[in-house]
Order: structure tokens, then sequence, then C-alpha cells
């Protein structure tokens, strides 16, 4: 505060003022608290967008086998792994032609190998993302220029104008590339590949399952067959002791009780025979659900072990 010049009265004027040094060290404060807030605004926004921590699978103290039993030991799944032509160790070329059927006509099998081709191009189209997109969109026009004699003016001179067709091609190119500065298309991409290969292994696990269980049905098959040729076998020798009892019971050998016993053990061999043909036609049914092909079309020849 200074006395400026007097009034006409005589009395001093006040004067309040702000001194150059007060001036610059508020400004200065206030710069401070001003950088002070960007720099806390900028530390919450670069948190808040930073990627998460890299997973870290928790450690577990696995013994390597059981302290019970010897010889066991922790399991390696494999699911993936590809089995190869294993059927082939049987030497049989009708279950090989059935086996190589399944990957071709097995609805399961195909379901699962289009979900893994699915997954496979999911895992492209997310890498895709990490590179430049350059789209085009050419195109051609053609103008017709009628004939009507109108005079048309050019730089060169005037004269008539004369039909005529004009040709336009545009061939546009537009680019743009979005830097993935949190991580965000890296872990999509790494979810993709991870969905990628479960997908791989239930294709392989299912493919597994129908080759096997084809592979059981046809061995069952062949063991039906066996055994109808010797429930066959022993019908015939049934039947020949049914016959040759009813002759010996004609001649007063044996009673009508033996007959009645033969002509049993007769009718229940029929009937066990007569079981092995229906359990042939559900395993032969099955098998022909596994290969892709139709059940009334589908057989398979009697062919004993």
């Amino acid at each position: 505060m200074s006395l400026g010049e007097p009034n006409r009265d005589g009395s001093p004027v006040m004067i309040r003022y702000l001194s150059r040094g007060t001036g610059e060290a508020k400004l200065r404060r206030a710069g401070t608290s001003l950088a002070l807030l960007v720099s806390v605004a900028g530390t919450v926004l670069s948190g808040g967008c930073n990627v998460g921590p890299k997973y870290q699978r928790a450690s577990v103290d696995t013994p390597p086998a059981y302290k019970e039993i010897d010889g066991w030991k922790a399991a390696q799944p494999q699911d993936d792994t590809l089995r190869g032509k294993w059927w082939e160790v049987f030497n049989d070329p009708e279950l090989t032609s059935l086996e190589e059927q399944v990957n071709v006509s097995n609805q399961n099998v195909k379901s699962a190998e289009a979900s893994f081709l699915e997954a496979r191009a999911i895992v492209k189209q997310a890498r895709s993302q990490l590179f430049p997109t350059v789209t085009s969109s050419p195109s051609i026009t053609a103008e017709r220029q009628p004939s009507n004699g109108a005079i048309v003016t050019s730089t060169t001179g005037t004269g008539s104008s004369s039909s005529g067709t004009f040709v336009n091609y545009s061939l546009p190119f537009d680019a743009s590339y979005q830097v993935d500065l949190w991580g965000r298309i890296r872990n999509q991409v790494k979810e993709d590949i991870y969905t990628a290969q479960s997908s791989a292994a239930d294709l392989q696990n299912v493919r597994l399952t129908a080759q096997a269980e084809v592979a059981v049905d046809y061995f069952e098959i062949r063991a039906q067959d066996a055994q109808k040729q010797l429930l066959d076998a022993t019908v015939k020798a049934y039947q020949d002791s049914v016959d040759l009892t009813k002759v010996l019971y004609e001649t007063g050998i044996d009673s009508d009780e033996d007959v009645a016993e033969a002509e049993t053990q007769l009718d229940t061999t029929q009937a066990q025979d007569t079981d092995l043909g229906i359990l042939r036609a559900q395993y032969e049914h099955a098998i022909a659900l596994l290969v892709g092909k139709p059940a009334g079309t589908f057989s398979i020849a009697v062919e004993p072990l």
C-alpha cells in the first residue's frame, strides 16, 4: 500500500497494489498445481489402460507317484497327437476299408473338423489386426457421347462433335493401421490360439473314438459269425438227435420223455441261433452309422474268425 497525490481537499489517496514479486509467486504456484494435476490424471489413465499382469501358473507340489502303489506316475495327455493307422496291425482289408470311411463320412468327425477349421480361421482373423489394412474399390465407368451434330469448343478450335465411347478407370486405395498399444489384440490372438488347440484335441478324440468303436463292433460281428457257425452245427446235430430219439421211441427203446427232452434242447439252441442273428444285425447297423452309410443298404459279409 502506498500514498498517492493528495486530493483537492488535502486528504491523501490510499492506493492498493500487488508487488511484482508477489504476482510471480502466485503464478508459479498455480502452474505447479496444474502440472501436478495433469501428472496425476495421466497416471490414473495410463494405469487404467495398462495390460494386466501375465498369467502365472500356480505351483502345486505334486508327488511323482502314489505312495501306496508302485508304478503310478503323473499323466501326460497328448490329445492332439495323430494316432496314425493303428488298425493296420490286424491285417484285415475290410476293417481297413471301414476305418478309412470314418474320416470321410462320419458326421461327428466332420462336425468336429468344421469346428477346428472355424477356430483356425478365427486365429488368422485375429492376427490380421496386427498388420495394416489396405482396402480398394476399383471401378470402370464407360460413357458414350451421342452424335447430335452439336458444336463443341475445345482448346484447339471449333468443330462438330462426333459419337464416341469414353472409359474411366478408377483404382483408389485406403490404408489404415491400429497400434496395439495396450495389448488387446495380442491377448485376443493368444486366447484364439488356445481355443484352436482345444478344438484340434477334440477333433482327434472324436476321430479316435469313432475308429475304435468301428473296430470293436467289427470284431463283435466276426465273433458272432464264428459263434453262429458253431450254433448252426449244433442245431444240425440236435436235429439228428431228435430224429434218432423218435425212431428209438417208435421201437420202444426210448420214452416220450426222451423225445420231449431232445426237442426242448433243439428249440433252445435254435432260439440262441436266432438271437445271434439279431445281435449281428445291431452291430452291423452301428457300423453303418459310424461310417455314414444308410443301414438299409449296408451289409458286411459273413466271415467267421
